[in-house]
């Protein structure tokens, strides 16, 4: 689903009766995405010491 989808169809009622805790447009799933996000970093640098990284757009929030 795209995000205008889901926040138009679904998502307030998912986050009225407590289906998802919080939005995941507006939160990082850190147990989930961010553990993915720093194994590709750690697994980078370990190639590239100086492997710059970052999140821009709206998946920076």
């Amino acid at each position: 689903f795209s995000r205008d989808d889901a926040e138009g169809k679904f998502l307030g009622a998912y986050l009225e009766q407590r289906i998802l805790k919080d939005n995941p447009f507006a939160t990082l799933d850190q147990s989930g995405v961010g553990r993915l996000m720093e194994m590709a970093i750690l697994r980078g640098r370990n190639v590239r010491e100086d492997l710059k990284v970052g999140i821009c757009g709206e998946h920076g929030g």
